[in-house]
């Protein structure tokens, strides 16, 4: 099997992910905040808190918040922060994670939202975002990389419109955590949501979020937290209050071990060889007119996704064939951004996706080629 859907989840994860995890597997699982037993999972859970902290140049790890991923960080964020009454600032390219969330809330006459298009290559413009802005908007949500074109956004403008506006800065970081850098710190991010099975290199089911101290938040679930059990009530503590329930050790063990991967080896490295591959087809799909690329091209402005159709084939089948014909494995259809591909006129039958690995290999790559040829070739025959 050729993998080449690193944008939807990673793999392979690099070896010491691995390691890391089978260790902790292999380690009796105390707890000290349940058991009394101080072990290695407590200093893991801090240490990878402090970790992340260090990436996105966070001061206070525990602002770090642990969740089972980006769309329960989102729905928690977008449910819990208050927002009734209020109107909110989205974007076309946006994950259902981000979309679905809002259009309940405005549904139900909670708030007010504004969904901000793109142009026909994908990007959105900050300039549209700011005239978005109303006297009652209250947060501005906006995907840091799109899943479906790779483009970046300009975070940094946005987020000097929303504070001299006093609006509420919302980053979905999934498609960028680890592949793009993140000053939370510099950009005065108030909220950052990141996923950990991605650029990560964690496990599926692992992911969280920063909150900025000051930022009142209702916790999506409430349970045992293994101190305080007296109280009646969640302990206000954070990040105690958002994380009820027994944590994802090893998914959290994962997550630390894929980002000390990416400190040794060089986030600009990674990028380097990815993006390689990506130029590598781009340039063989440009001899082809009959194989449409969507969203741009440029290294500087996106990260090391490819979308693309081979026309008179739509992306579903195209997806099986280079599957169960090749065994190369793509992402097809809507990506869950239906309105990024209503933009890119490529709605309701979606696209591919290729999105390859620090891992894959060069010779994966011209099989990768060959196979959109050849589907190209006999579409063109039939």
């Amino acid at each position: 099997m050729i993998y080449l859907n690193n944008a939807a989840t990673s793999f392979p994860k690099p070896e010491r992910v691995n390691k890391a995890v089978i260790e902790y597997l292999g380690s009796a699982p105390f707890h000290c905040l349940r058991t009394g037993h101080i072990g290695k999972e407590d200093d893991t859970i801090d240490s990878c808190r402090r970790k992340i902290a260090q990436f996105f140049n966070i001061s206070g790890p525990e602002n770090i918040i642990f969740t089972s991923g980006a769309t329960e960080s989102l729905n928690l964020v977008i449910r819990g922060l208050d927002l009734s009454g209020g109107h909110v600032v989205t974007t076309c390219i946006e994950h259902n994670s981000v979309l679905r969330p809002l259009k309940k809330l405005e549904k139900k006459g909670q708030i007010e939202l504004s969904i901000v298009g793109c142009d026909k290559s994908g990007h959105v413009c900050p300039k549209d975002i700011s005239d978005a802005i109303r006297k009652n908007t209250r947060a501005v949500i906006v995907n840091h990389c799109s899943n479906v074109t790779g483009h970046i956004t300009d975070i940094d403008a946005l987020s000097e419109i929303c504070h001299k506006k006093n609006i509420l800065f919302i980053v979905d970081a999934s498609q960028s955590a680890g592949c793009v850098p993140i000053d939370v710190g510099r950009t005065e991010i108030d909220i950052l949501v990141f996923t950990g099975h991605k650029s990560l290199y964690g496990l599926p089911g692992t992911g969280g979020l920063y909150l900025r101290p000051g930022i009142a938040v209702e916790p999506l679930k409430v349970g045992g937290t293994g101190i305080k059990s007296e109280l009646e009530y969640q302990p206000e503590d954070v990040p105690l209050l958002y994380e009820a329930g027994t944590p994802n050790v090893p998914g959290i063990v994962s997550m630390r071990a894929g980002v000390d991967f990416i400190l040794k080896t060089g986030m600009d490295k990674i990028n380097d060889k990815k993006q390689a591959h990506i130029n590598r087809i781009i340039n063989a799909f440009k001899k082809e007119p009959s194989i449409e690329i969507y969203g741009g091209t440029s290294s500087e402005e996106d990260v090391s996704i490819l979308c693309f159709n081979i026309s008179g084939v739509p992306s579903e089948k195209a997806g099986d064939i280079f599957e169960n014909s090749f065994g190369i494995v793509l992402r097809s259809g809507l990506h869950c951004a239906p309105l990024a591909h209503k933009a890119l006129g490529t709605y309701p039958d979606g696209a591919l996706r290729v999105s390859p690995s620090f891992f894959t290999a060069d010779e994966e790559i011209e099989k990768f080629i060959y196979a959109a040829l050849e589907i190209l070739r006999a579409n063109i025959s039939s």
